[in-house]
């Protein structure tokens, strides 16, 4: 894992209403095509025929996109694909110098790692490609098969990895079969095996190209089906067996690809967020229908803000439905969200500019009808207010925040004075063996560390390291530490202290996963589940014969792509 799919249910209206188009001939992006990678574990032999059959597989794929593109609105333009000569398809052959069950479902960035390593003697940089892994991942034992290895996607705008399977039994042309012989959590036809791996292709391809999770409105399901980013991953093609509508492209999900190099084909572009939601405001329009409204800023036209509306509920982002608008020339919009639930969720916005989608906000609502419905949203939307407030170390816009726009949230006003205090009066930068005996507590957020290492930019003190102020679980804190993953702290305590009392989380605009250690004198002290929410958790050690104090963050083996670890007021007592 923002749209606004209107009321309007084609794609052709869609496109009359954004005013959006490429303007592009039929393209696949041949100035830079995808690198496809077969990696290949040490007790595995490579499938018959994989250059052949996985160019038809990619090429089904390729035309997919191209036709829901085009379909959109935005021309028909879609990925290119490297060929080794007349339908077959140019695959980097990576042959692993570890076992199969090495690479398990967990393993996404083992692979990488591998396939970084040999590319690279290839002259290829993964970080500024596109890329397909197909792995030797599934293994049949008798009539079944099990998923080994890991089938996922993660992608930039400017370059992403989809991992999937190979199989004998892979092929688009197979997509229409009913005969038997295929499994997916249970024996099912050749076709419907075809659907799950080929669209799971399509799905992870999704992911390494930026798009999140989103699924489809009721009203498109009779339509065109299920929205690839949702389970259009299982329906992919069942329409050539009379079994459904099958899969299609939502036009958020078009609308962020059409900005992809890998898709329009043009040159990849890092421009600074110049971006700015200035307003926004929730009201009631009917039982499930809501409406916002609000302004943004903008130093380049805006295709298009991507409005995501996620149920809690399922514990994941694959039930958030999309609708999209386009600002006027003065940046003001206003938007109805359909199909609301009345239950806790989430509400995020991006905006869709010519080089890439940016996330302007997000905030937790319970849409339920009720009086205040919309005062987490308005809470969250003045929480940047003080960022930017302490970012300037002006402690007099703080305490001005206090009285006035803030006033209304005691917690926000709190804040507000402490980072306010905070700037007027700093705290020494100290160890905590030198903080005097009478003091009862210490604040980490001012030790000195004599190990400060960090797996993203730098070590932040009360405020995250883009400049935004300490959130985890919907509420902002004064005092903590930005520590991105993997990370390790080191202090000296010199068995001065009894508690180290602390919180921990992931900051709300991570989406990694992580794991926090806490080590006295290298003794694991603590170790938290893996962590990959945004909630927040306490805990307490006993530090009291512990002379050094080592506060570690884990990757969740899966990368450290958003592991925006946080530790929230960590606080040693005597």
């Amino acid at each position: 894992m923002l749209y606004k799919r209107v009321v309007l249910l084609l794609a052709v209206v869609l496109t009359s209403v954004f005013s959006f188009s490429t303007g592009a001939a039929e393209t696949s992006s041949a100035d830079r095509p995808l690198k496809c990678v077969y990696f290949v574990p040490k007790d595995c032999t490579p499938c018959p025929n994989r250059a052949e059959r996985l160019f038809r597989v990619m090429t089904c794929v390729q035309d997919f996109y191209r036709r829901e593109m085009d379909r959109n609105g935005l021309g028909p333009i879609s990925f290119g694909l490297e060929e080794d000569g007349p339908g077959k398809l140019k695959l980097y052959e990576v042959y692993a110098p570890g076992n199969q069950e090495d690479y398990g479902r967990d393993s996404a960035w083992v692979v990488r790692d591998v396939i970084a390593e040999e590319l690279a003697k290839r002259g290829i940089d993964v970080n500024k490609e596109v890329i397909v892994v197909f792995q030797l991942g599934l293994r049949w034992e008798g009539e079944k098969a099990v998923e080994v290895g890991p089938f996922a996607g993660s992608g930039a705008t400017t370059n992403g990895i989809a991992w999937c399977y190979d199989d004998p039994m892979l092929d688009s042309d197979k997509l229409s079969s009913k005969e038997p012989g295929g499994y997916y959590y249970g024996p099912c036809s050749i076709g419907k095996f075809n659907s799950h791996y080929i669209g799971g292709i399509a799905h992870e391809l999704g992911h390494a190209l930026t798009l999140p999770h989103d699924c489809e409105l009721s009203t498109e399901l009779a339509t065109f089906g299920n929205a690839l980013m949702g389970s259009g991953n299982h329906t992919f093609g069942q329409e050539l067996r009379g079994e459904g509508k099958g899969s299609f492209l939502t036009y958020s999900e078009a609308l962020r690809l059409s900005v992809v190099p890998a898709i329009n084909g043009k040159k990849p572009e890092q421009r600074p967020v110049d971006v700015k939601l200035t307003e926004l405001k929730g009201s009631r329009v009917s039982k499930k229908v809501i409406r916002f409204s609000g302004k943004i800023e903008a130093d380049v036209p805006i295709l298009g803000l991507i409005f995501y509306n996620d149920l809690d509920s399922r514990g994941s982002d694959y039930d958030a439905k999309t609708w999209t608008v386009k600002p006027d020339r003065d940046g003001a919009f206003q938007i109805e969200l359909t199909e609301i639930e009345p239950e806790p969720s989430e509400i995020r916005v991006c905006a869709v500019r010519d080089v890439d989608t940016i996330l302007l906000f997000k905030a937790p609502y319970n849409p339920n009808g009720e009086a205040g419905e919309f005062d987490s949203i308005e809470y969250a939307f003045q929480v940047p207010k003080a960022a930017v407030a302490y970012a300037a170390r002006d402690s007099l816009a703080l305490r001005k925040l206090a009285k006035g726009d803030l006033a209304r949230w005691s917690d926000l006003k709190t804040l507000c004075e402490e980072l306010a205090a905070s700037i007027e009066f700093p705290e020494k930068i100290q160890t905590p063996t030198d903080v005097k005996a009478r003091i009862s507590s210490f604040d980490l957020s001012d030790a000195a560390f004599t190990t400060q290492k960090v797996g993203w930019a730098s070590l932040t003190r009360r405020s995250f390291f883009d400049g935004s102020l300490l959130s985890v679980g919907g509420k902002v804190y004064s005092s903590g530490l930005c520590a991105h993953a993997p990370s390790e702290l080191r202090c000296n305590l010199g068995k001065k202290w009894k508690t180290f009392r602390f919180g921990y989380g992931m900051q709300s605009s991570g989406r990694g996963a992580v794991v926090f250690v806490v080590y006295g004198d290298g003794k694991e002290l603590f170790r938290s589940s893996r962590i990959d929410d945004n909630a927040l958790r306490t805990d307490s050690v006993d530090v009291s014969n512990v002379r050094t104090l080592k506060l570690v963050v884990e990757d969740g083996e899966n990368g450290n792509y958003g592991d925006h670890s946080v530790w929230i007021e960590p606080i040693l007592l005597r």
